[in-house]
């Protein structure tokens, strides 16, 4: 015998209220000499942010579920994507690791990891499009 199981489109609402309403995020780059992982804590991926120094920013912003949606496609509640792009200035700089981080919580939302690693010139930029999720 078969057991299907469904989650409502209100409950993944609900759940991501919880998890994200009017919270704050924070995209930065990172150096990683491959130590750390998603499971490190936000406060050591910290450590291994660019230095404003180089010509680099991190992006932030808040998120409202206000603006979510579910999305059929893939059976999901999903917020608009996070536009996070980053320009370098003065010198330029390198990274290999793009870091998402929301409020003040002890570990990050996730990683994603650039091989081999990046470099921008000043002037140059690159644009990453991040949508973040409920899912069941």
């Amino acid at each position: 015998m078969a057991l299907t199981v469904s989650i409502s489109q209100k409950e993944l609402k609900r759940k991501a209220d919880l998890a994200y309403d009017n919270k704050t995020y924070k995209v930065f780059l990172a150096l990683n000499d491959a130590s750390y992982t998603a499971e490190t804590t936000a406060a050591n991926w910290l450590t291994k942010e660019l230095a404003v120094t180089a010509g680099y920013a991190a992006v932030t912003g808040t998120i409202t579920t206000a603006s979510g949606a579910y999305d059929n496609t893939d059976a999901r509640y999903e917020f608009p994507a996070i536009t996070a792009t980053f320009t370098a200035s003065g010198v330029g700089f390198t990274y290999n690791t793009v870091v998402i981080r929301i409020g003040s919580e002890t570990y990050v939302v996730g990683v994603l990891v650039e091989s081999p690693s990046i470099t921008l010139l000043a002037g140059q930029s690159k644009t990453y499009s991040i949508t973040l999720g409920e899912d069941d």
